[in-house]
This record gives C-alpha cells, sequence and structure tokens, in this order.
C-alpha cells in the first residue's frame, strides 16, 4: 500500500513538472470582456512597447511634449505671481529721459522769446 501511494505520488509529480516545462503557449482567452484599462495597455503595448524602437522613439517625443508643457505652466504661472514686475511688463516710457533735440528746441524758442 504504501508504495502503491508512492508511484501515484510519483506519476503525478512527473505529470505536473511535463506540465510546467511544457514550451507551449496558451493562447486561450477569457469569454468575459477586458477593463478599459486592460485594452489600453494591451493596444498600446501592440503600437509602442513591441518594439524597441518604437519605444524609444516615444520615450523622446514624451519627453520633450511634456517639457514643452512644463516650461509653458511654468512661465505662465510665474508671469501670473510676478504681473507688472517683470522686464517685458514694465511701462518703460515713464523712465524715458527727454531727448537733446527737445531741449534744444525748447531753448531756442525761450531765446527767440526774450528776443522779442
Amino acid at each position: 500500500m504504501i508504495f502503491r501511494l508512492a508511484s501515484i505520488a510519483r506519476s503525478q509529480a512527473t505529470l505536473a513538472g511535463r506540465r510546467y516545462a511544457s514550451s507551449s503557449v496558451s493562447t486561450s482567452t477569457s469569454s468575459k470582456p477586458l477593463s478599459p484599462l486592460n485594452s489600453f495597455a494591451r493596444a498600446w503595448y501592440n503600437m509602442f512597447g513591441s518594439s524597441t524602437a518604437r519605444y524609444a522613439t516615444f520615450l523622446a517625443v514624451g519627453v520633450i511634449a511634456v517639457e514643452l508643457i512644463t516650461n509653458a505652466t511654468t512661465d505662465a504661472l510665474w508671469e501670473l505671481n510676478n504681473r507688472g514686475k517683470t522686464y517685458k511688463q514694465v511701462d518703460w516710457s515713464k523712465f524715458d529721459p527727454p531727448d537733446d533735440d527737445e531741449e534744444e528746441e525748447e531753448e531756442e524758442e525761450e531765446e527767440e522769446e526774450d528776443d522779442e
């Protein structure tokens, strides 16, 4: 009886070992529908993840796009918090010195008035 149990256990272990060591790939799919996240992941993998070149291109374009968005957001927040304080927002006409030509014309007009 003990030998019989040992032989049954041995045969089941070899079946399990063959199943785990098998190189065949199961292609069965379940009948339940895929979740949106799972279907998105599969679509992304089929488009970008299945090729190293496409994955590298995806990363490069993604990094550049995120950098542009981050830059635009940071600039907008900076302008919002520093309204009226930055170089391009200052009204520089308030700080313009009068031109020398205008001063000379005013002096000539004063001299003409004095002569009369």
